[in-house]
């Protein structure tokens, strides 16, 4: 799996195809599944990456993921989400 850590469009460019083409560009580099992490109150951010092709994960699955991939705390654990591209299609997949 890939990770996207930090990837963000300056206000005044969002809304141009900037993020999109980012996306795009990161997701030619790999064909490996991508994760990416957010607020969850990032509504915004969310149906961003739902519009690019993510999927957002079950709480579950963020913690185990966000516990493996990320060194964060736990309030941060809680108030977020992971999405990913391509969408995990079983649970044994997810393991």
């Amino acid at each position: 799996m890939d990770l996207i850590r930090h990837a963000y469009v300056r206000p005044a460019c969002q809304g141009h195809g900037v993020g999109a083409a980012l996306i795009g560009h990161l997701r030619s580099l790999s064909a490996r599944r991508m994760l990416v992490g957010t607020w969850a109150a990032a509504t915004w951010a969310i149906r961003f990456y739902e519009r690019h092709g993510f999927a957002l994960l079950e709480p579950d699955m963020t913690r185990r993921l966000l516990e493996t991939y990320w060194r964060i705390g736990e309030r941060q654990i809680e108030t977020s989400v992971v999405l990913a591209n391509p969408a995990f299609t079983s649970v044994r997949e997810q393991r």
